[in-house]
């Protein structure tokens, strides 16, 4: 198979900061955001005319950060100092079949990241990939086939996010609205019907042992969180040395900064930082609880004080109101619950089947061993 350096396929450009807002004004083009390379679901505008303009024929790539190698296509408007753009020089070739390319060279990208802290892409090493030199019709095919695979994907994923709607429609008619509460239930601050743990400010020196150190970016959301995503832990010797106290098994975890009521069950014995707070539920059902919590994100919002970011202090979340249906009726949902997270797990694990499937195709595409 022949090949083709990426310097000799694209130019690099990479974007500037611009004025972002909010919503389309006369002379306001697109502004794409990193999100956008996922996702379209928070379109934003820019006003500032020396903007880096990106087609829809350019693969555009996040160069710094976090998400730096994350590569979008197909997208128009203007890019941020965080993105760049490839645009190409040589038109024999698809934009879809270069950027599944890069995105199939993710890892290399990063872990040729520079930078100690925030990672920016290596253009050396962006610049140095070979891609396969290939006929049109031969980039369609792939393409074709890694599209359908991709659909597959979607497919899968809308299901599970169907089950998760499904859960919450339940809850509604279950127990009525968590804001109007149109059952008239008794109405109780959620530290009445719970204990609570609130993470000292000492963050631990080391992570050597088995107790997972959770964080927001750990909870799996309407679920049961069981470790750290990073394998980060503790052992009991570093849990006293900053005077922690292990969160126990069936505990609710919310976020109380940031992105304020993301809840979880703790699965395990765990230590939460400081951006969670847990509940240990007394005179309510667990998984109850997590859901009605994920429904008064507007009184939080409404509570939180608001410096660089959201924040509930211990107050704030122990007063957070709860309404108070039977126990029996708290139960059967959380029945319920599981009957579907059982089913939501096979589709999870089908899901993980269906993405390994896609990775494979995609790396012997590139290698030459789909298509003669």
């Amino acid at each position: 198979m022949k090949y083709i350096k990426v310097k000799d396929l694209f130019e690099i450009k990479k974007g500037k900061k611009v004025e972002q807002i909010n919503e389309k004004k006369d002379g306001a083009i697109r502004y794409i955001q990193i999100d956008d390379l996922r996702n379209d679901d928070n379109i934003k505008y820019c006003v500032n005319n020396k903007y880096v303009l990106a087609r829809k024929e350019d693969i555009i790539i996040a160069w710094d950060g976090a998400n730096a190698g994350t590569i979008g296509y197909g997208l128009e408007g203007a890019i941020g100092s965080t993105l760049a753009i490839l645009s190409f020089k040589d038109k024999g070739f698809m934009s879809e079949f270069c950027g599944l390319f890069l995105k199939s060279k993710f890892k290399y990208l990063r872990d040729k990241c520079t930078g100690a802290t925030i990672p920016h892409i290596s253009k050396q090493a962006l610049v140095d990939l070979k891609m396969p030199n290939i006929s049109l019709e031969k980039q369609k095919e792939i393409v074709n086939t890694l599209r359908i695979s991709q659909e597959l994907i979607d497919k899968r994923k809308a299901q599970i996010e169907d089950l998760d709607e499904l859960v919450k429609s339940r809850f509604i008619e279950m127990f009525g609205d968590p804001v109007l509460n149109p059952k008239r239930w008794v109405v109780k601050s959620v530290i009445d019907v719970c204990d609570c743990m609130v993470p000292g400010r000492d963050k631990p020196k080391s992570f050597t042992g088995d107790i997972p150190w959770i964080t927001i970016e750990d909870l799996n959301v309407n679920g049961v969180t069981l470790g750290s995503k990073s394998g980060l832990g503790l052992t009991d010797k570093e849990i006293d040395e900053v005077h922690r106290k292990k969160v126990p098994l069936g505990s609710v975890i919310m976020s109380c900064v940031g992105n304020l009521g993301i809840c979880s069950i703790a699965g395990t014995e765990m230590i939460i930082n400081q951006q969670l707070h847990s509940f240990q539920c007394k005179n309510i059902n667990n998984i109850f609880l997590m859901y009605y919590l994920g429904f008064r994100k507007d009184y939080m919002n409404l509570k939180a004080s608001n410096t660089t970011v959201l924040y509930m202090n211990k107050t704030i979340c122990n007063s957070i109101p709860v309404y108070q249906p039977p126990i029996e009726l708290q139960n059967q949902f959380a029945s319920f619950v599981k009957q579907v997270d059982k089913l939501k797990f096979e589709m999870e694990q089908s899901l993980k089947e269906l993405e390994d499937n896609f990775n494979s195709l995609m790396q012997r595409a590139f290698k030459g061993e789909l298509f003669n």
